[in-house]
């Protein structure tokens, strides 16, 4: 038997193609096939993933047939295989029949895809390096610290000083709210907050090393106001829940752990620049870990989240879901399971709560700081300009959203 054949008759996915458990997308379930070679991350539905998963070189295409009917109780037609080959010709999936200059194209493309996702207004990355060599260097050497001997008692000592920021928070928010701050205390806590945060991303990337992902880069990122770390963990899609959600849960983990030493600091030092130094990093520290586990924000608590239900975006999906139940009611979000259906209802109105409230504070405030400056009048004047231009922005963004996301759906196959 010549390797054309062999292709045909017993075909087999190329090295470094991967496929990864279901997820929900809204009322649908998807597998996401990452192509190493390429960079590409695809879409495919249940049963496209079924008849992939048994793409393995040991099974003839009757073999193939034979276990889709006995699970699916339809037998699939040449018409069936001529768009399942069509599609694995098209993204070079096959072992056997590639073509070097498609592979190419495919590489550059998702490489212009990537680059363009980075730019933006009020988002942007950077990237700096690819952490894989170094990671996969580092991860035997700090292995224990990934077994429940480490990490129970660390979890336990995080939250102690959780505890511990909370009963003596008085004290903390008095400490950093008054007296004089060196440049050099102020600079200590910019640099060490950095450094933190760069860890924090790092765990991110291990976690998912150790759990067999590849990451592919660590940069930085600009995200309005602020300049941070990020890491790049996108193989985590083909991870199951309960390893997404340690993923990404791994870099909470670290901040809170990270705040250990500053407990011990500021429980031992003398009333000083260290002891305050330690106070404000307990403040800011936990406050930050606080915000980070807020569901509502696209940060690590949000994708926890997500990743427990197994869904693949739980925030846009619930745009899509309220959307279809506003326009046609009832019997336009019919084809939802009910748990979804649950899901999205009460994610979408724990939202419009948690923004509303956000708003009204923020609102009040601001006001009572322009109106004491420049008068009542103006301060409703300066408020609805701000709400102009911030309307314009989300409206940019909403448009920016849905192109990359027209974009996603027809580089996908689903």
């Amino acid at each position: 038997m010549t390797t054309v054949d062999a292709t045909w008759t017993r075909p087999r996915l190329r090295d470094g193609v991967a496929l990864g458990p279901g997820q929900w997308r809204g009322e649908k379930l998807i597998h996401h096939v990452r192509d190493a070679e390429t960079g590409w991350f695809y879409r495919v539905g249940p049963r496209e993933h079924f008849l992939l998963s048994r793409m393995d070189g040991t099974r003839t295409l009757d073999d193939i047939a034979v276990e889709y009917a006995a699970t699916y109780q339809r037998r699939l037609g040449p018409e069936n295989w001529q768009q399942l080959f069509g599609m694995l010709h098209r993204r070079q999936l096959l072992d056997g029949a590639t073509d070097p200059e498609a592979i190419a194209r495919l590489t550059a493309s998702a490489a212009e895809g990537a680059a363009k996702a980075r730019r933006g207004p009020l988002s942007a990355r950077w990237p700096l390096f690819d952490p894989d060599t170094l990671f996969t260097w580092l991860l035997p050497r700090i292995g224990p610290l990934f077994s429940w001997w480490f990490v129970l008692p660390a979890l336990l000592a995080a939250l102690v000083v959780t505890g511990y920021v909370g009963a003596n928070l008085p004290d903390l928010l008095a400490g950093t709210g008054g007296g004089h701050r060196p440049l050099a205390a102020i600079m200590a806590a910019v640099v060490i907050s950095w450094l933190i945060i760069l860890l924090h991303e790092c765990a991110h990337g291990l976690t998912c090393r150790h759990f067999g992902g590849r990451v592919s880069e660590i940069g930085v990122m600009w995200r309005f106001p602020l300049l941070a770390p990020y890491c790049k963990v996108d193989d985590i899609v083909l991870f199951t829940p309960r390893r997404r959600v340690a993923t990404a849960f791994a870099g909470v983990f670290v901040s809170m752990l990270a705040l250990v030493p500053f407990a011990v600091i500021r429980a031992v030092a003398e009333p000083g620049v260290l002891h305050d130094l330690a106070g404000a990093m307990l403040l800011f520290g936990t406050a930050t870990v606080a915000l980070n586990l807020v569901p509502f924000l696209r940060l690590d608590g949000y994708h926890m989240l997500g990743h427990a239900l197994n869904l693949a975006d739980l925030r846009a999906d619930t745009y899509r879901f309220w959307g279809r139940l506003l326009r046609g009611g009832r019997r336009a979000t019919a084809d939802y399971r009910r748990r979804e259906r649950l899901i999205y209802t009460g994610y979408g109105v724990a939202s419009v709560v948690f923004v509303a409230t956000v708003l009204t504070l923020l609102i009040r405030f601001w006001y009572g700081s322009l109106a004491g400056w420049i008068g009542p009048g103006w301060a409703v004047t300066v408020l609805v300009a701000e709400a102009v231009v911030l309307l314009a922005l989300a409206g940019h963004l909403a448009r920016r959203r849905r192109a990359a996301t027209a974009d996603e759906a027809r580089g996908s196959d689903t």
